[in-house]
């Protein structure tokens, strides 16, 4: 036989199934086997080639095992050199043991009952999910050779099945029981009692989240509060870019409590954001984190701490502060007794201030405290000292002066009772004030000043004082400017003394007064004048051959003394009335008067019974009687009357006496077969009113015939009475004399004409 062959003596058991009397029958063959299992089975099948023993019970009837050998402890260990892998089963142990090594090692072991009852598990009763490798155990149980766990919840994985097992929690694991139970070859055990695990999935809950804080700085600490329920710890944590825990250090404290503490936080800290994060037994909340601490910076006033002013006004100081705030003031020092300052409170300064000081300035010291609008923190107090300085007022006395048109004014140096102060002026006047100067500083000038009008005029200088910047109230000074004179009726010549008008005074030319009755002249400037003074005229004499009235006297004076402010009456004489008497003569005219002026009224003409004429002024004509005497005229004033004529023809009165000529003599005249009355005497011719004019001309005499009156003196004398014409009363304001009456009739003579003053001067 080959090497590789392998000789056996294998008994093999033909089993034959005999139904009727259940009887096996054996065969036993002894065959040699090369290289083959030995097979045993009901089918005559092979035995598989990989093994050397190949058992198989299909088919058989009634079943049957493999006995392998049987023996006790200490049987087993009489065998001699056990073999490796030598296998018995160990009657004392009930076990299937195998050799290996040097040690029998159990297989497995054969029960007799099943485990007693599980004793009480012991972990962690409460868990979080997703929580890992939680452990828990149960003391060993007798007869186990294996454990049985089971939870009642889910998402739970145990792992083992020993008396120790983890487990692990999935994220959506639930609350459950835990069970334990011993198992063997025999059967289970009873199962241990519930051990309730809690999975605890409920975050903390934050029922109040930390509220913003604001603080002043350096006032003192804050806090921060969370209030949750569920929480087992906490931890504060800052905002600044990114989200950090806070340590119990610096300005922190209680940074791991509900109640964050920051004490004197810098104003670096204004504007970061706090939470707090809750850590619960499983899992944590954290809070919204919106909590921002403000640090408010104590406000100071950034006003100037000086300010200027006028007294009579307000600082109107619009108070400012670093931040946002509120103020109020008190008054601190006063200096030059400054009034009108209180302590208040407000956005602005606005206390109207007073200095009673005419010369020196004082000052108000208001102590202002800024109160932030935010967080009401109170900053230091600021002082403003306000200084009030006084208001200049113009001290000069008086304030006005008066001149005549014309004339210089007085120069004016402008006073204050504020050293320092400057002035300026602006000056207005009334109508026809000219030569003024319209506006100046520190002193009024001297000006030569006009007045074109008839009464007094004004220049007005406002002038406004400033010192210190403080602008005091305006005084007007005035300056009056009087015409030269007033009275009377005011008329205008130009240089030549021509072309009188009303207004408006001519440049270079002469102002008239003129009076046509009684008055006052009154000079505003002394000076010297022309004058005119013209006395009334005298009436004509009565009957059929009335002298004519003599002319008024007549005074020209070409420099009058005037005195200025010294009012001079002026009279004018009315014209003296005709007579209408026969006995009775024409009446002398009234005199004018100007000062020291005094011009004689005419003297009447002489009536038929009483013949020759009056005196006057300007002396009257006779009358009737042949060669009845004119009156005599006063030297420098007038002429005498002429004389009356009775002829065999006729009878007539002689003419009245003018300023520049003798009455006319009646004279018998045969050409015309009557007597011709006498002329008036010419007046003289001035222009002093502007207008070429004679003055006190006589009065014509009357005839006693039908031949013509005598011509009247020019000069404003009257005609005398003839052919039944006339007479003629003399002309008004003229002085000239009126004419004498005839016609054989008891005619009445003629009126005087009034006198006139005139006063002229350049303007």
């Amino acid at each position: 036989m080959k090497a590789n062959k392998i000789l056996k003596n294998i008994v093999y058991a033909l089993l034959t199934y005999l139904p009727a009397s259940m009887a096996f029958y054996f065969s036993l063959l002894t065959f040699n086997s090369f290289a083959q299992g030995v097979a045993i089975n009901a089918t005559g099948t092979a035995a598989d080639n990989s093994a050397m023993l190949d058992i198989d019970a299909t088919g058989m009837s009634p079943k049957a095992g493999l006995l392998i050998p049987r023996m006790n402890t200490t049987e087993r260990n009489f065998i001699v050199s056990p073999a490796t892998g030598l296998q018995i089963y160990n009657t004392s142990t009930n076990c299937l043991e195998i050799y290996v090594g040097t040690t029998w090692q159990i297989v497995v072991c054969g029960c007799t009952s099943t485990p007693v009852a599980a004793g009480s598990i012991s972990g962690t009763a409460t868990v979080c999910p997703g929580q890992n490798a939680v452990l828990y155990s149960v003391p060993a149980i007798t007869r186990a050779t294996s454990y049985i766990w089971s939870y009642s919840g889910t998402g739970a994985f145990i792992v083992g099945s020993t008396n120790a097992v983890i487990v692990y929690f999935s994220g959506t694991a639930t609350s459950g029981n835990l069970t334990v139970q011993g198992t063997n070859a025999c059967g289970n055990g009873t199962v241990s009692a519930d051990y309730p695990i809690a999975v605890n999935s409920t975050a903390p809950n934050i029922t109040a989240q930390p509220a913003s804080v604001a603080t002043c700085l350096g006032s003192g600490a804050v806090t921060f509060t969370v209030t949750a329920s569920g929480g087992l710890s906490y931890q504060w944590q800052e905002y600044i870019g990114s989200w950090n825990n806070v340590a119990n250090a610096g300005v922190y404290s209680n940074v791991t409590t509900s109640i964050l503490t920051i004490t004197n936080p810098p104003a670096g800290m204004d504007g970061n954001k706090y939470r707090c994060i809750v850590n619960g037994t499983c899992t944590s909340s954290t809070s919204d984190g919106a909590a921002t601490l403000t640090v408010i910076s104590l406000p100071s006033v950034t006003n100037a701490s000086t300010a200027t002013i006028c007294s009579g006004t307000s600082p109107n100081i619009t108070l400012t502060s670093s931040v946002p705030s509120n103020f109020a003031w008190t008054i601190g020092t006063i200096t030059g007794s400054i009034t009108g300052a209180n302590g208040s409170s407000g956005a602005t300064i606005n206390q109207t201030l007073t200095n009673p000081s005419n010369a020196t300035a004082g000052s108000v010291q208001y102590l202002v405290t800024p109160t932030s609008t935010t967080g009401s923190c109170v900053g230091t107090a600021f002082a403003i000292t306000i200084t009030v300085n006084p208001t200049p007022t113009i001290t000069n006395t008086p304030l006005t002066q008066s001149i005549c048109s014309g004339v210089n004014t007085t120069l004016v140096t402008l006073t204050s009772d504020v050293s320092g102060t400057t002035f300026a002026w602006t000056a207005s006047a009334s109508a026809g004030i000219s030569g003024f100067t319209s506006s100046g500083t520190s002193t009024i000038p001297v000006q030569t000043i006009s007045n074109s009008g008839s009464t007094a005029g004004t220049v007005t200088y406002a002038i406004t004082p400033t010192a210190n910047s403080c602008t005091g109230t305006i005084s007007n000074y005035v300056t009056t400017i009087n015409p030269f004179a007033t009275g009377g009726t005011i008329t205008y010549t130009d240089a030549s003394g021509l072309n009188p008008r009303t207004s408006p005074q001519y440049s270079g030319g002469y102002t008239i007064h003129t009076f046509t009755s009684s008055g006052t002249f009154t000079p505003n400037c002394s000076g010297n004048v022309n004058i005119l003074v013209v006395a009334g005229g005298g009436g004509g004499g009565a009957q059929g051959e009335g002298g004519g009235g003599g002319a008024g006297g007549l005074i020209y004076n070409s420099s009058y003394s005037v005195t200025g402010g010294n009012g001079i009456t002026v009279t004018v004489g009315g014209g003296g009335n005709g007579s209408d008497n026969d006995a009775i003569k024409g009446y002398n005219g009234a005199n004018s008067v100007f000062g020291s002026l005094t011009a004689i009224g005419g003297g009447g003409g002489g009536s038929n019974s009483t013949r020759p004429g009056a005196d006057g002024g300007s002396g009257g004509g006779g009358s009737f009687a042949s060669s009845a005497p004119g009156g005599a005229g006063t030297s420098g004033q007038g002429n005498a009357g002429g004389a009356s004529c009775v002829s065999a023809a006729d009878e007539a009165g002689g003419g009245g006496g003018g300023a520049g000529a003798v009455g006319g003599t009646a004279i018998g005249s045969p050409t015309l077969g009557a007597t011709v009355p006498g002329a008036g005497g010419a007046g003289l011719q001035y222009s002093i009113s502007g207008t070429p004019t004679y003055y006190s001309g006589g009065g014509g005499g009357g005839t006693m015939r039908t031949s013509p009156g005598g011509l009247a003196g020019n000069g404003g004398g009257g005609a005398g009475r003839g052919n039944s014409i006339g007479p003629f009363n003399g002309t008004p304001n003229t002085g000239g004399g009126g004419g004498g009456g005839g016609n054989n009739v008891n005619a009445p003579g003629a009126n005087g004409g009034s006198g006139i003053v005139i006063i002229r001067y350049p303007n």
